[in-house]
């Protein structure tokens, strides 16, 4: 028998997971994983309840997708598709209806964070070729993405949380019917909307590289070294040009337009050499100052120079630069560039650039070395948001093969001849088998930090409803709800879900809201499928706040966003998505039993 404390211990963690998540000071993993141990650490969780967690075959089959998304994504070279489908629109909602249909059907069968990733760029280069400012196509490529994973349980990881969470429960599960109509007619709604109104709401703000160029002088500050300089002849280190007080040497430029850059410690320096510092330009005044030989460059307009190689990339959610400074992960040396601004929710950041601590969402705009594509295509730290990177080819028959089988494993899931998890295996093996999936790949492409997160999330969700604690918060609820009209109900668990889901991960909402309907559904004696679509569909409307989706974050420093510029568009973009699904689950399923 349950005692009354387990009950109220496990409330209390649950709440600070939710505070904690809000306060976005600690890592997710770290907050959901720490929750998990104390239940563990007490007894409130048995040990079989929390290996069952992690070993559920909802995670496992999220793990699957993100690992042929990314095999189909590298080996049918995307880039080259995009070019074929988006190449002759010249207006921006040419391309937005283009880009919405193909990115939306894409996201119902591969994970849409590289589908996201490739895009960007293409997006950017686009942007350029046409003069137009790319704030007004990132963010509808991101819900387009977002919107186009729910017409499927496979779209978006969220979707397969929810799926472990009520085969545990026991309830009859979503089906891929479930998803594909409603999903159809949201996407539909949305490219719509996106054609007729996304130009007059978001924002034209000058792109983060076009402001550099601009602006040259807010972010490197030139000198040079004249004849009577201590420095000829030494080298960085020994000319003491290392950790600098908030600057560092960024590039140097020589004779004959050699570029220098990143600026190595055993680097020598020559007489007539420009020497480029980022950072704050009071401590190059300070330099310069009690430096004889050093002085600042005649041209005070200088512009960025073609050769210059400014590139933009954004760092993720679950990136391991996250919450760590430059200096800790020594960048320079990993990578080949040097870091010479970061932009925050649009903001260029000041102080001392190498003792930031980064987040997820940051836009980092780098002085790239020679070395550089080759070192960061080796890792998935940050994604690159103005060069278009490079995929492999691979032979005619390995990718008729591939598809051939990823046809009919699809077709075999839809026709329920197949499980998905069966139907992802094979896709998977039989491309490991074609070597087109490395080892290395694997590694790179399964996040202990998301496996944390979704094992412990169902975790919590499962702790909660076992020990009471869901049927104790839902009780006033309920008792408030039992009266009301049905869609009433729908109401209430889509906009609290919606409230969940744009502050913390769709997981955690999931893991809170669950419990919560779950306890809902029993004691109302409700219809399971529309009630669970209804919270489904509601944990993925990503669209008011930055901080709700991978994806947001992903776009938001590229398109210097505000949270406001979110607001702007998501409001009337979320009632539109609320009223089709709701409508939709009211129309087609009786949601009394």
């Amino acid at each position: 028998m349950i005692v009354e404390w387990q009950t109220w211990l496990v409330i209390a963690v649950l709440a600070l997971v939710v505070i904690f998540l809000l306060w976005d000071k600690y890592r997710p993993s770290i907050v959901f994983l720490v929750g998990v141990l104390i239940l563990l650490t007490v007894g409130v969780i048995p040990v079989d309840d929390f290996l069952s967690g992690f070993s559920n075959k909802s995670i496992l089959t999220i793990f699957l997708l993100i690992l042929v998304s990314h095999m189909l994504s590298k080996t049918f070279n995307l880039v080259q598709l995009f070019d074929k489908l988006f190449g002759s629109a010249n207006k921006p909602r040419g391309l937005l209806f283009r880009m919405s249909v193909s990115v939306g059907s894409l996201s119902a069968i591969m994970n849409n964070t590289p589908i996201v990733a490739l895009m960007i760029p293409y997006v950017y280069k686009w942007s350029q070729n046409n003069k137009v400012s790319p704030s007004k196509l990132y963010l509808p490529l991101s819900y387009a993405a977002i919107v186009g994973g729910m017409m499927t349980p496979i779209g978006t990881s969220t979707n397969l949380v929810l799926i472990g969470f009520i085969v545990s429960s026991g309830h009859p599960s979503l089906t891929f019917a479930d998803f594909l109509l409603p999903g159809i007619l949201v996407l539909m709604a949305v490219i719509l909307f996106l054609v007729l109104f996304s130009q007059r709401l978001l924002p034209d703000h000058v792109n983060p590289i076009d402001d550099v160029k601009a602006n040259m002088r807010r972010y490197l500050t030139e000198t040079t070294i004249s004849g009577n300089s201590d420095f000829i002849g030494k080298t960085v280190s020994e000319a003491k040009l290392r950790n600098l007080d908030g600057i560092f040497l960024a590039e140097i430029h020589r004779s004959r337009n050699q570029i220098i850059r990143p600026v190595g410690p055993e680097e020598v320096i020559k007489k007539g050499d420009k020497l480029y510092f980022a950072g704050e330009k009071s401590g190059v005044l300070a330099l310069v100052k009690n430096t004889p030989g050093l002085s600042w460059a005649k041209n005070e307009e200088f512009k960025l120079s073609e050769s210059s190689d400014i590139v933009e990339v954004v760092v993720p959610f679950n990136s391991s630069l996250e919450g760590k400074t430059l200096k800790q992960v020594d960048f320079r040396e990993a990578f080949d560039a040097a870091v010479i601004g970061i932009h925050r929710k649009g903001a260029r950041l000041r102080g001392k650039l190498g003792e930031i601590p980064l987040c997820a969402g940051d836009l980092l705009l780098l002085s790239a070395g020679t070395n550089f594509q080759q070192l960061s295509n080796k890792n998935h730290n940050f994604y690159t948001v103005s060069v278009i990177e490079k995929t492999e080819t691979h032979s005619i028959w390995k990718k008729r093969a591939i598809g051939a089988i990823t046809f009919l494993s699809i077709a075999a899931i839809v026709a329920q001849l197949l499980s998905l998890f069966v139907g992802l295996l094979i896709i998977l093996g039989s491309g490991v088998l074609l070597n087109l999936l490395s080892e290395e790949e694997t590694k790179k492409n399964v996040s202990l930090d998301l496996f944390i997160i979704l094992g412990s999330a169902i975790t919590l969700g499962m702790a909660f409803i076992n020990t009471g604690g869901a049927e104790i918060i839902a009780s006033p609820a309920i008792a408030y709800l039992q009266n009301l009209p049905v869609v009433f109900i729908l109401i209430g668990v889509f906009g609290l879900t919606l409230l969940f889901t744009s502050f913390i991960t769709n997981a955690a909402a999931i893991s809170i809201m669950f419990p919560l309907v779950y306890q809902l559904i029993n004691d109302l004696q409700l219809n399971p499928t529309p009630v669970y679509l209804t919270l489904a569909f509601a944990a993925s409307a990503a669209f008011l706040t930055p901080v709700s989706y991978q994806t947001n974050l992903m776009v938001m420093g590229p398109g210097s966003y505000k949270t406001r510029d979110f607001l702007k568009i998501g409001i009337p973009f979320t009632l539109i998505y609320g009223i089709i699904v709701i409508g939709f689950v009211m129309t087609f399923y009786p949601i009394r039993l």
